[in-house]
C-alpha cells in the first residue's frame, strides 16, 4: 500500500488505469475508516503559466458543477471533492459496490424485449435529468453503468469531455456517433448509444459481434442495418431503436423523454413506476453559468478540455465557441468565430477544417473547397481531407477534381472503400462506366457488406442494359437492409425494363411502403396503372405525387401523358404547359405537347412544339421523326426527308435498330 497521502488524506489502493496524461486510482481516506473513492488525476500537458491558470480556472468551475449535479440526483457517481497538487487536478468520486452492466449484456444472450423496454427507461430517466442541466454525458456504454449492491439501482458513472479529447480515444467506439468523432457532441449523442446498447442486448451480442454490426451500414444514409436476424422483433421498439440511432443527429429523438413517452405506449406497465413528466419539467437550473458542460475525466481518455464563452483572443477557446455555435445551426456565428482563431493562428488545419464544414452547410461550396485546400496545405498528407473536399468539388459539378481527390485519398490510404465509392459517383456524373464499374467492385471487395456499392453498382448495370445482374446487385441490397426504399425502386425499374410489370408493381408498393413521399416511385407506379387501364389510380398515383411537390416538372409530365392516353388533349396540353414553366428546356414536355396539338388538329403548334425541343435538345431523334411526320402532312417533302434522315442518325449512333429502319422507311417512301 502507498504511504504517500494526496491531499494529506487519500493513500492509492490500486491503479484502475493509467494513460500518458491521465491516472485513475481505488483510493482510501484515512480521515474516514474503511472508505474507498475512485480518484483521476489529470496532468497537463505542459506547465505554461498561463495555459495553466485558464484549465484550473475551468477545472475549478466544472467541478464545480459536476459536484452539484451529481448530488443532486441518486443515481449519478457522484463527486467528493477536488483538489490541486504540485500543478496537476484531482477529481474524487464516489466507489459503486456493484457489477458493471456489461455482466448484464454482451454475454452473447439475448435479453427479453421487456426487459431492454425497462433498462432503457431507467437509463433514459438519467439522461433526462442531466440533459436537463445542459450537460452531455458522451461515454454512454455498458462498462459505465453500475447495477449498484445496495438497491439494485443501474448509477451512471464517468462523464467524459465536452468538446475534444487531446488524444485518441480507446476503444469502444461502437457507442459513438459521427458528430461526437468529429467534436460537436448532440444530447441526442448520448441516445445513439442507448440506442447501440439496446440493439446488443436484444440480439445478444458480443462485443466483437457489436464491432462487426455497427460496420454494416447503408452509405449512401449511413444506417445501421441491425434488424434483419430479427423479423419477430416489435415493429414499434424496432422503429423507436431505429429513430434513437438515426446516422443524422437531427433526425434522431431530439429529448430523451420524447424516447420515454414512445417506449411507454408499448409498455403500459411500466408507465405507473416512473416519474411524472410535470416533476421533470420543473427542473431548474439557475446557478449553471457555462453551457454544454460536461467537462470530466474517463476511464479510457487521455484528457479533456473546457468550454468558456469568454475565448479573451485564445484561439483554441474561440474554436470551441464556433462549434458551440456550429451545433445550434448558427453556422454564420461559427464562421465568425473560426475566422477569429485562424487571426490568430492562420496555421491551424482542424479550425479550416471546422470552417469549410460550416461553409457547406450553407451551401457555399466554394468557400468550403478554398478552406479543405487551405487544411490540405497544412497536412498534405491527411487522405480525409482530400476526401472531404471532393465532396465540395463534387457539389461543384467539378467532377474531374474530386476525382483527383479521391485518387490521392486512395493512395494515401488505400484500403478505404468509402474513397473508391466516392470516386466511382463521379465518374457516373463524367459517363465512364468501365471505371465506375472498377471502383464499386474495389469498394464491395473491400468491404463484401457494403450494401450502399451493390445499390450504385446495380444502377450502373441496369443503365447499361446488364438487367439480369443488376437485379442480384439489388437484391443483395435488400438483404442485407430490407428498408431500403431506393433499392426497391431501382428493382422495379429494373423489373420494368425487363417488360415484367407485375414485379416492378410489387417492388414500387414496397418503395412506397418504405417512403411514403417517394414521389418518383408513385410516378412510375402510375405509368403502371396507366397502362393496365387502371385509370383511378394511376390519376391518383399522379395526384399524390404532386401534392407531394406542387413544383414537380416531372409529375405534370407523367400526368400529361396518362391524360393523352385516355384522350384527354386539353387536359395534357394544360399539364405539359405547367411541366414547360417548371422547366423551360424540358424538351419531353414540348415534343409531348406537340404530340397533344397534333391529335387536337393544330398542325402549325404541333411543328412548333417539336422545333422547340429540338433546340433544347439538339439529339432529341423523335422530335425529329415526329416533325417529320407533320411535314409530310403538310406536303413539305423536302422539309420531311431532312428531319427522318437527321432522326435515322441519331437512332443508329444509339443502336435504336428499330426506330432506325422505320426513319429509313420514310425516307423510302418519299424518295419514290
Amino acid at each position: 500500500m502507498n504511504s504517500y497521502l494526496l491531499d494529506t488524506r487519500y493513500r492509492i489502493v490500486a491503479v484502475l488505469s493509467a494513460e500518458e496524461l491521465t491516472q485513475t486510482y481505488l483510493v482510501e481516506d484515512s480521515n474516514l475508516p474503511e472508505s474507498q473513492f475512485i480518484l483521476k488525476q489529470l496532468r497537463p500537458a505542459n506547465n505554461n503559466p498561463q495555459e495553466l491558470n485558464i484549465l484550473r480556472r475551468l477545472f475549478i468551475g466544472e467541478a464545480e458543477t459536476l459536484e452539484k449535479l451529481t448530488h443532486a440526483h441518486n443515481q449519478l457517481q457522484k463527486v467528493a471533492t477536488y483538489f490541486e497538487e504540485k500543478e496537476e487536478f484531482y477529481l474524487v468520486q464516489e466507489f459503486i459496490p456493484g457489477n458493471p452492466l456489461t455482466e448484464e449484456i454482451l454475454l452473447g444472450i439475448p435479453l427479453e424485449e421487456e426487459q431492454v423496454i425497462n433498462l432503457l427507461l431507467e437509463l433514459l430517466e438519467i439522461l433526462a435529468f442531466i440533459h436537463s442541466y445542459e450537460v452531455i454525458h458522451q461515454d454512454i456504454q455498458p462498462s459505465n453503468i453500475i447495477r449498484r449492491d445496495a438497491d439494485n439501482k443501474l448509477v451512471l458513472i464517468d462523464f467524459s469531455s465536452p468538446r475534444e479529447i487531446v488524444t485518441t480515444t480507446m476503444g469502444n467506439l461502437e457507442y459513438i456517433p459521427i458528430e461526437q468523432l468529429q467534436g460537436n457532441p448532440q444530447y441526442n449523442s448520448d441516445i445513439y448509444a442507448l440506442g447501440i446498447m439496446a440493439i446488443a442486448a436484444l440480439q445478444g451480442l458480443t462485443e466483437d459481434e457489436l464491432t462487426i454490426l455497427i460496420g454494416n451500414k447503408n452509405v449512401l444514409t449511413g444506417e445501421i442495418i441491425w434488424r434483419n436476424n430479427m423479423p419477430q422483433i416489435n415493429q414499434e421498439l424496432a422503429k423507436i431503436i431505429d429513430k434513437m440511432i438515426r446516422f443524422d443527429y437531427r433526425k434522431r429523438y431530439q429529448s430523451a423523454n420524447e424516447v420515454i413517452d414512445d417506449l411507454k405506449q408499448i409498455n403500459d406497465a411500466q408507465e405507473a413506476q416512473e416519474e411524472p413528466k410535470q416533476e421533470k419539467q420543473k427542473l431548474q437550473k439557475p446557478w449553471l453559468l457555462l453551457t454544454g458542460i460536461a467537462g470530466f475525466l474517463a476511464l479510457g481518455t487521455a484528457a479533456w478540455f473546457f468550454f468558456t464563452p469568454k475565448p479573451v483572443g485564445d484561439a483554441k477557446l474561440l474554436y470551441l465557441q464556433g462549434v458551440e455555435k456550429y451545433d445550434t445551426n448558427d453556422y454564420q456565428g461559427a464562421i465568425k468565430d473560426f475566422t477569429q482563431a485562424l487571426e490568430i493562428n492562420p496555421k491551424d488545419a482542424k479550425t479550416y477544417n471546422a470552417r469549410s464544414d460550416a461553409f457547406y452547410q450553407l451551401k457555399d461550396y466554394q468557400k468550403a473547397q478554398l478552406d479543405a485546400s487551405k487544411a490540405i496545405q497544412l497536412n498534405p498528407k491527411d487522405d480525409n481531407a482530400y476526401y472531404d473536399r471532393g465532396f465540395s468539388y463534387y457539389q461543384l459539378g467539378k467532377y474531374k477534381e474530386a476525382i483527383a481527390d479521391y485518387s490521392k485519398a486512395i493512395q494515401l490510404k488505400p484500403k478505404n472503400p468509402y474513397t473508391y465509392y466516392g470516386r466511382g459517383l463521379a465518374y457516373v456524373e463524367l459517363k465512364d462506366p468501365r471505371k465506375a464499374m472498377v471502383d464499386f467492385n474495389k469498394a464491395i471487395a473491400l468491404q463484401p457488406n457494403y450494401s450502399g456499392a451493390y445499390l450504385q453498382r446495380g444502377i450502373l448495370r441496369r443503365r447499361l442494359g446488364q438487367t439480369q445482374v443488376a437485379i442480384q446487385d439489388f437484391d443483395t441490397t435488400i438483404e442485407m437492409n430490407p428498408h431500403d426504399a431506393q433499392a426497391f425502386f431501382q428493382r422495379g425499374l429494373t423489373h420494368f425494363a425487363n417488360n415484367d410489370r407485375e414485379l416492378a408493381l410489387k417492388d414500387y408498393n414496397s418503395a412506397i411502403e418504405l417512403n411514403p413521399k417517394y414521389i418518383e416511385a408513385y410516378l412510375n407506379r402510375g405509368d403502371i396503372y396507366s397502362e393496365l387501364g387502371k385509370n383511378l389510380e394511376a390519376t391518383e398515383d399522379f395526384n399524390k405525387a404532386l401534392e407531394l411537390d406542387p413544383k414537380s416538372s416531372l409529375a405534370y409530365l407523367h400526368r400529361g401523358m396518362h391524360r393523352f392516353s385516355l384522350g384527354n388533349y386539353q387536359g395534357a396540353i394544360a399539364d405539359y404547359n405547367e411541366a414547360i414553366k417548371l422547366n423551360p428546356k424540358n424538351g419531353t414536355a414540348y415534343n409531348n405537347r406537340g404530340n397533344a396539338h397534333l391529335e387536337s388538329g393544330n398542325k402549325k403548334a404541333a411543328i412548333a412544339d417539336y422545333t422547340k425541343a429540338i433546340a433544347v435538345r439538339p439529339n432529341y431523334a423523335l422530335a425529329y421523326y415526329n416533325r417529320g411526320l407533320v411535314r409530310v402532312k403538310n406536303g413539305d417533302k423536302k422539309g420531311a426527308i431532312a428531319d427522318f434522315q437527321q432522326a435515322a442518325k441519331i437512332f443508329k449512333q444509339r443502336g435504336q435498330t428499330s426506330s432506325y429502319q422505320d426513319a429509313q422507311k420514310e425516307i423510302k417512301n418519299l424518295q419514290k
